[in-house]
């Protein structure tokens, strides 16, 4: 309990320059609730944050991490916050993945239905009126990865220019710290091709057909000082053909053998996104 007090004080102090930085222009922030369904039926509920309809914005996707809606991109716990993006010129859009909030299903941890979520946001994004399609990307929370980069690599037709990844883990092994942590883990052994090969992000990164940008901090949110499953996500992706990959602020097809990483906490990592964002949100 006192535990949990003590990261609730620490987590809010440091949304205290993101809140104040946002004061002004969060009241121009509209936010609208809009219900999507996959290919196989299941319904999703899903919000659009915007500043402004009068002309055509670039779009971002919100990817959840483990166990987490939509609702948390509305709060402070994360790196990242709806309406500070939309109050910076972006239509935001958020989802609650099957299995949590108000949309149907099971929960997947990533698994195929999760990633067709990702699908449906993303279409519905495309069609929206005041988006500019030719500019919408994904950004993706820590576990998170795991739908996102499955669903654009097995649909290259969706438009998306890039994916942004915040330290999403690489594959089961740094998912559940060697079977000892997490969920998914549970009744899913190391070797369950079945189950894992589909959640595994660095399957799928080098078959992406977008950009790709891995932001990664030592001491990692939930993996401490081991970075292994950044190594792993850019090595994949340099294996890859993608039209670029970058590792924070490296040059763009750069793997270097040394890498800087971000310093670790939520307010460097806002401010390592905000950064990434605002070089996307032009092009």
């Amino acid at each position: 309990m006192i535990r949990r007090i003590r990261e609730g004080l620490v987590t809010r102090l440091q949304s205290l320059p993101r809140r104040a930085r946002t004061r002004g222009s969060r009241a121009s922030v509209s936010r609208e609730q809009v219900f999507l369904s996959t290919a196989s039926g299941n319904k999703i509920v899903a919000y659009i944050y915007e500043a402004s309809k009068k002309i055509r914005r670039p779009a971002v996707l919100l990817v959840p991490g483990t166990n987490d809606s939509a609702a948390v991109f509305d709060g402070w716990s994360q790196p990242i916050n709806a309406r500070e993006l939309a109050a910076r010129g972006w239509v935001v859009m958020t989802f609650d993945p099957p299995g949590r909030g108000g949309s149907w299903g099971e929960e997947e941890y990533g698994g195929l239905e999760q990633q067709a979520a990702v699908c449906a946001a993303l279409k519905h994004l495309e069609l929206r009126g005041g988006v500019d399609p030719a500019r919408i990307g994904v950004l993706s929370i820590s576990l998170g990865i795991g739908m996102a980069c499955g669903a654009l690599a097995a649909n290259p037709d969706l438009a998306a220019q890039w994916l942004l990844d915040w330290e999403g883990p690489s594959d089961r092994e740094i998912i559940t710290s060697g079977q000892r942590i997490m969920t998914p883990a549970m009744g899913h052994s190391m070797d369950d091709e079945v189950y894992w090969a589909p959640r595994e992000a660095r399957n799928h990164v080098g078959k992406l057909t977008c950009g790709y940008w891995r932001i990664q901090a030592q001491p990692d949110h939930a993996q401490g000082s081991d970075v292994r499953h950044a190594e792993r996500m850019v090595g994949a992706a340099e294996r890859g053909d993608l039209p670029w990959f970058q590792l924070n602020h490296h040059s763009r097809g750069d793997h270097p053998s040394s890498p800087t990483y971000f310093e670790g906490g939520r307010l460097a990592a806002n401010r390592a996104l905000l950064s990434a964002l605002g070089q996307l949100q032009g092009k």
